[in-house]
Order: structure tokens, then C-alpha cells, then sequence
């Protein structure tokens, strides 16, 4: 038995692409409006800087490189094939094809909008700022890893665990690129919001077009 039936649970994953869909689209008109948006950033960028020191700094150096989109594309593919082991080739092809989803939405941003990162004396990123793909892949890995591994738990205590420890996860990253000035908040957040609808979206249209078919099979326990 599972925790959500399947109608409630496409609402609720429509109510998400919607949300963070509309999200996405006030931060990229903000940003095409001009300045308006100019004084949060630099708001947000003022308070994180007096949060920095060397230990700090050495901690979350760390921290972004172990959740580049590189290492968690990686572990995607990891996460896939023991999905696809444990004879769940359903959740094993969202997982995957989530990911490249959300990878090649955020190049194409990048290279239409073309926005210059923050000077950052302490860390050097190369390419453009907005959005973040760390932010963005960061959001999808947890947010699919989440959905992936929910209805296997069977105690409540796994699953609040499973769903917390996932975002702590995101949010950890997305912080480390803020904190070390790789990005400005509006990427963060225009990376959080189209990792949330990368997801959201794959997974309407896999209800709809992958649910019932027979070479996807999907099994609740691992």
C-alpha cells in the first residue's frame, strides 16, 4: 500500500512544475527588466560575506566540489544501475534521463542570458552565472533520489528522514556556491526552481506516457 495514491501524487508534482515554473519566469523577467532585482542580490551577497572564515571556507571549498554536476551526475548513473538491478528500470530511466533534462536546461539558460558570475576573491568558476547548475543539478539529484527512494521506506521515521536529510543535501550546495561568490541569490534560486521543475516535469510525463508499461517494471522493496 502505498502513502499517496497516484492522482494525488501527479497533483501534486503538477502543483510543483507550476509553482516553480512561475518562479523561474518571475526571476528571468526581473532580470530582463534591468535593475530591479539588483538591490537582492547585493543584499544577500553583503550578509554572506561577513559569514566567511578560512575554516569555513575550506569546509564548503569541499563541499562544492563534491556536489558539482559532474560527481552528481555520476552518482546518478550509480543510483541507476542499482535501480535497474533491483528490477526497477522505471525509476532507473527517470532518474537518468531527469538528470540530462535538467543539465541541458541550464546550458541553454547560461548561454542565452550570458550574465557575468560575482567577483570572488576567494573561488574562481568559470562560465556564465545565471542559473546556477550546481543549484539546479543539486535540486534534481535530491529531489529524484527523494521520490526514488520514499515509497521503499516503510517506517515513517525513514521516510521524514529520507526527506530532510535530501533537502539539507540540496541546500548545503546551493549554499556553498552563494557563500563562496560563484553565484548571485537570484542563480540559486533560478537553479533551485528549474531543478524542481526538471523533476516535476519528467515525472507528469512519464505517468502519462511509462507508467503501465511492462519492460519498466517497478518493484516497492528493495
Amino acid at each position: 500500500m502505498t502513502m499517496f495514491p497516484n492522482w494525488a501524487k501527479n497533483i501534486l508534482f503538477l502543483l510543483v512544475y507550476m509553482i516553480s515554473g512561475l518562479i523561474l519566469i518571475l526571476i528571468i523577467e526581473g532580470l530582463m527588466s534591468g535593475t530591479e532585482l539588483i538591490p537582492f542580490n547585493t543584499a544577500i551577497e553583503s550578509v554572506v560575506t561577513r559569514m566567511r572564515t578560512p575554516t569555513l571556507t575550506t569546509i564548503i571549498i569541499t563541499l562544492t566540489h563534491l556536489g558539482s554536476p559532474f560527481v552528481l551526475s555520476l552518482l546518478s548513473i550509480l543510483i541507476a544501475g542499482f535501480l535497474t538491478m533491483k528490477g526497477d528500470s522505471y525509476d532507473a530511466l527517470l532518474f537518468l534521463v531527469s538528470m540530462g533534462f535538467s543539465i541541458l536546461a541550464f546550458v541553454i539558460l547560461k548561454d542565452t542570458f550570458q550574465i557575468s558570475r560575482p567577483d570572488s576573491n576567494i573561488f574562481q568558476s568559470d562560465g556564465w552565472s545565471f542559473p546556477s547548475g550546481h543549484a539546479t543539478v543539486a535540486t534534481t539529484f535530491f529531489f529524484l533520489f527523494a521520490h526514488s527512494f520514499f515509497r521503499r521506506m516503510k517506517k515513517f521515521t525513514h521516510k521524514l528522514f529520507l526527506v530532510s536529510g535530501s533537502i539539507l543535501g540540496a541546500l548545503l550546495i546551493c549554499f556553498s556556491r552563494l557563500y563562496l561568490g560563484a553565484h548571485w541569490a537570484l542563480d540559486i534560486l533560478a537553479g533551485i526552481a528549474l531543478g524542481l521543475l526538471s523533476v516535476s516535469f519528467m515525472v507528469l510525463v512519464f505517468g502519462v506516457f511509462l507508467e503501465d508499461r511492462e519492460w519498466l517494471g517497478r518493484r516497492g522493496v528493495l
